[in-house]
């Protein structure tokens, strides 16, 4: 994992407007930037997603020249680098972390040696599929939509990733087989009614399967990951992370094969 660690760090002063940080990202062709205070300690982050989530969404012609202090993430949570594994997999798993600035012992600007993305693992991931001399199987994947465009999308985009994709308008059909074989579920909510949802929620907290909830909705996503509690059920806002999406299912399908191998 420290391999992949990207060395090439961008910060940003608290006192910046959101066009420099928004400019910078753009330019660098980076995911994320740090946010220094005057005593050089990483006082924020922001991330695409932050742009995504909160600021695109103010319609406000004066927030380009709001500073970046507005709208970052904080506090930052690091990943130390002693204990690397450990901490990314209790950022990406407890807190949903997908971004983790890497650091030798404080929040000091000289102390942080890096940044790891969920995308730089999931590429690395893939990688690997291509090198092995083993074909890679992966669990068939239920999906869930209520838009024909919707499910073609997501059965295209998946089966190009190696899954076996079932999907189609029968919701009852495809929970029971899904339910039958522990098979991993992806659920757009967006088009479907609220209470069909709900109740729909109601049978998915039994099902003892890999299950995410996705919707565009972010009124949405607190009040859904309050009805859930397993951990490897989850809400995810659209627009659809592959990455997250991506680790995420591998992640949490190889977690419930070792503890089957244990049990067994």
């Amino acid at each position: 994992m420290k391999d992949l660690i990207k060395r090439r760090l961008i910060f940003v002063e608290a006192e910046q407007s959101m066009v420099d940080v928004v400019t910078t990202m753009r330019d660098q062709n980076i995911s994320s930037v740090l946010v220094l205070n005057r005593d050089r300690l990483v006082a924020g982050i922001v991330t695409e997603r932050d742009i995504v989530q909160k600021f695109t969404l103010i319609e406000k012609p004066e927030k380009m020249a709001v500073s970046v202090a507005a709208f970052m993430t904080r506090p930052v949570s690091f990943a130390r680098l002693s204990h690397l594994e450990d901490d990314v997999r209790d950022m990406f798993f407890q807190r949903r972390l997908r971004h983790f600035p890497v650091s030798e012992g404080s929040s000091h600007e000289s102390q942080i040696i890096g940044m790891l993305t969920v995308t730089d693992m999931t590429a690395a991931y893939l990688q690997s599929t291509k090198t092995m001399k083993v074909k890679v199987i992966l669990e068939p994947l239920v999906i869930i939509a209520g838009n024909e465009t919707a499910r073609t999308r997501y059965k295209t985009l998946f089966e190009a990733l190696k899954f076996t994709v079932i999907t189609g308008v029968q919701i009852d059909r495809l929970m029971k087989q899904a339910s039958d074989y522990k098979y991993p579920i992806v659920f757009d909510i967006d088009d479907f009614p609220i209470e069909l949802v709900k109740k729909e929620l109601a049978k998915l907290k039994v099902h003892k399967g890999v299950f995410i909830l996705l919707s565009s909705q972010q009124a949405l996503v607190d009040p859904l990951k309050k009805m859930l509690d397993s951990d490897v059920h989850f809400v995810a806002l659209k627009p659809l992370d592959i990455s997250y999406i991506l680790r995420l299912l591998s992640s949490l399908q190889d977690s419930q094969a070792e503890k089957s191998g244990q049990a067994s």
